[in-house]
């Protein structure tokens, strides 16, 4: 299977998942960010790396039950009919409201690792999470039988998005691309937004540039919605839904 560079990484998400979901009950976790955005609600951007809100189980018992399914066969076995020889890993960050692991994946055919991350936070004590069907698209495109994951809902999903633009020391064009793309997903209800983080988010969104867009999302879309999402036209009518869309939670 000829897969892209962002598709290996994004496989390497959905297997380590596969296995990482046999073994955590999920009202315990939820998938956030780019791959709940990826997995559930249809974007079209590939996400770079894997992020889980976590509760209940001690940093020392995750910290075994990730290394053991990054280090056992099953795996690497599945990884290695895809042609990635075999992966690698550190554990840079492990305290008790973080845990990161940083993971190369090591291609048959290139000497160049591709490199991705997985990180755990416990700075939320109730989850609210759903447990849901993958896309059963995305699931098709690497021959993979249908997953159940645990995840955040839309409106959440929304919410955290629209957080991350305000509060992030330095801002993403990626927030603005995701935001937009939930805003086409669903009907967006009224939300309970904090209305210091609306003035925060529309202050950031002023600030992103086309540039900014261009260089960090783009390439990490699908490629035929690269010609779609392209020109600097489309980037301003993103702006502007968006800014509408946070106009009316002020109103």
């Amino acid at each position: 299977m000829n897969l892209s560079i962002r598709a290996k990484v994004e496989l390497f998400h959905l297997l380590f998942l596969r296995q990482f979901e046999r073994q955590i009950d999920s009202q315990l976790y939820a998938i956030k960010g780019g791959c709940n955005l990826r997995f559930f609600f249809n974007s079209c951007r590939y996400s770079e790396d894997l992020d889980i809100d976590i509760q209940t189980i001690n940093p020392e018992t995750l910290e075994a039950k990730v290394n053991k399914i990054l280090s056992d066969r099953p795996l690497a076995s599945m990884l290695a009919t895809y042609g990635v020889a075999s992966t690698t890993f550190t554990t840079p960050k492990q305290t008790q409201t973080t845990q990161r692991w940083k993971v190369s994946l090591h291609l048959d055919n290139s000497t160049l690792p591709l490199p991705t991350k997985i990180e755990f936070s416990r700075r939320k004590t109730h989850l609210n999470s759903q447990f849901e069907n993958v896309n059963l698209t995305v699931c098709q495109q690497y021959r993979l039988s249908p997953m159940r994951l645990s995840h955040y809902g839309h409106d959440a999903a929304l919410i955290q998005k629209v957080d991350a633009l305000a509060l992030r020391t330095e801002t993403q064009a990626r927030d603005v691309f995701d935001i937009y793309q939930l805003l086409h997903f669903a009907n967006v209800p009224d939300l309970q937004l904090n209305s210091d983080h609306i003035e925060l988010a529309k202050n950031a969104l002023l600030a992103v540039s086309f540039d900014d867009y261009h260089s960090q999302v783009a390439s990490f879309l699908e490629l035929e919605q690269q010609v779609v999402f392209k020109d600097e036209q489309m980037w301003q009518n993103m702006l502007d839904e968006v800014m509408t869309f946070l106009d009316g939670q002020q109103s």
